[in-house]
């Protein structure tokens, strides 16, 4: 089980969707404590963003929502960078 912050732009996103869009906060709960049940092995299975952003990951909210995160594997930490739509995420 890992550790986990989220950073203060996501905190925001969330004030912001819980009031506007209760189904994607709700998608993003359920993802958090998916994410940080993994151990060290199985959290491997997420997929690495392409360069320059190789070094966060991404799972998929919904099918056009994507959360960004970046995992410490020695400190076994988690931290939640962003939410965001599919388009803006890879420019």
């Amino acid at each position: 089980m890992f550790n986990y912050d989220i950073e203060d732009q996501l905190q925001k996103k969330l004030k912001v969707l819980t009031r506007k869009n209760k189904s994607l906060a709700m998608n993003f709960k359920k993802k958090l404590t998916e994410v940080i049940q993994h151990d060290l092995h199985t959290i491997n299975t997420y997929k690495n963003l392409k360069s320059p952003l190789h070094e966060y990951k991404r799972i998929h909210l919904t099918k056009n929502y994507i959360l960004i995160f970046k995992v410490n594997l020695e400190k076994r930490h988690i931290l939640f960078i962003d939410i965001s739509h599919r388009d803006k995420v890879y420019k």
